[in-house]
Parts: structure tokens; C-alpha cells; sequence
């Protein structure tokens, strides 16, 4: 395996200025339990950063304090996502923010720690956001850039909570985008070597993992 700079949250980085939707410089924070990084992390980040040219993508992985079910270490997670990393190129890295935490404080805080950032979401996720962690701060003070997901209505979602609606212009959802219903959790339930990257399947293997 390659060596891959892991970003770290540091002062200068977060001074550094991201740009409007409409076509400059940008930083798409794209965060999950990457519980293992499938295809369908790869696909979407590869073509976030087609679609905005001048953006750096950052992957920012939940840590085990995260109250998910079955989400393996963090070492190993980083570690497939640095693969993933070396696929996509010098556009994309990795922030540690989450893992350094010593509970999980919610997405609010963790987009505090970077200027102006847009985080990519899923539909199925976004379904949820009610939920969130101060969700009243998280959604009037940030931008989202939403992944359809079949069965999904995000507009239908966003009429129907008065927050939401709102807040609207916040939201961008990325139309254009092939719907790939392929997760995490459906690889762990299956083990199917199709559903995440030959290298990251490679690393599963030699690990042991998921069994």
C-alpha cells in the first residue's frame, strides 16, 4: 500500500477559503461509517469531483463512539479509505476530526471545523436529518449536496417539516446522478466481491474481516 497524507483539521487548513456552488473552489466534506467503502462511496466521490472540477473532496469517517451497529475499527476503515483515495487522486483525502473525538458530538460540530464546506449526503441519510444532532444549527448554517436514493422523495421530505422548507436554498440535490443502491450493510450481508473495489476486497481478505 502507498503512503497517503491523512488530513488533519490544522489551522491553516481551516483557513482556507471555499467558494459557492456555481463553479470555484470548494471543499465537499463527505462523511459515513465507510463500514467498508463500497463501489457506490467511490462512484459518488469520483463524480462530485467531475461535476465540481475545482473541489477537493474530504472524507470524514465516523469513530466507534458512532452508535452504529457492527462498525469494525478505525484503523482498518481509514486504511480502505486510503485506497480509495489513491483511485481517485490528490483530490481527495481523509480527515481524522471524528476518530480524535472522545464521544461522537455530531455533524454541527464536525462542519465547524472546516470555512464554508458543502457535505454530501445521501437521500436515505437525509430522510433522517430531523433527527440530527442540533439540527436547527446544522441545516441554517450549512450546505448539503444530496444523492438521490430509489424510494427516496427529497422534496416530498423537505415540504413536510416546516425546518426544511425553510431552509431550502440550502440544499442541493444532485439530479444527474445515477441512483446506486449499493451499501455498506448490503455487502456485509452478502460478502459479494462486486459491491466494493478489487483492492479494497483484497485488503478484506488478507485482513479477515467481516466474517
Amino acid at each position: 500500500m502507498t503512503n497517503l497524507k491523512i488530513l488533519k483539521i490544522e489551522e491553516d487548513f481551516l483557513k482556507k477559503t471555499c467558494y459557492n456552488i456555481c463553479g470555484d473552489y470548494m471543499n465537499i466534506v463527505y462523511g459515513g461509517s465507510f463500514n467498508p467503502p463500497t463501489v457506490a462511496h467511490y462512484e459518488i466521490a469520483k463524480n462530485v469531483l467531475k461535476r465540481f472540477p475545482k473541489s477537493k473532496l474530504i472524507f470524514l469517517p465516523a469513530s466507534l463512539y458512532y452508535n452504529k451497529a457492527n462498525l469494525i475499527n478505525e484503523v482498518d476503515r481509514i486504511n480502505m479509505l486510503m485506497l480509495v483515495c489513491e483511485r481517485l487522486g490528490e483530490r481527495a483525502s481523509i480527515s481524522t476530526f471524528e476518530l480524535e473525538n472522545d464521544k461522537f458530538l455530531g455533524t454541527y460540530y464536525s462542519l465547524k471545523q472546516f470555512d464554508d464546506c458543502y457535505f454530501l449526503l445521501g437521500a436515505d441519510n437525509f430522510n433522517y436529518i430531523d433527527k440530527w444532532i442540533m439540527f436547527e444549527k446544522l441545516i441554517s448554517e450549512n450546505k448539503f449536496l444530496i444523492i438521490p436514493r430509489k424510494g427516496c422523495n427529497i422534496e416530498k421530505k423537505i415540504s413536510e417539516n416546516e425546518l426544511l422548507t425553510k431552509y431550502r436554498d440550502n440544499f442541493i440535490l444532485l439530479d444527474e446522478f445515477k441512483v446506486n443502491n449499493i451499501s455498506s450493510s448490503l455487502y456485509r450481508s452478502t460478502k459479494e466481491e462486486k459491491f466494493v473495489l478489487p483492492e479494497i476486497d483484497k485488503y478484506i481478505k488478507e485482513k479477515e474481516l467481516y466474517k
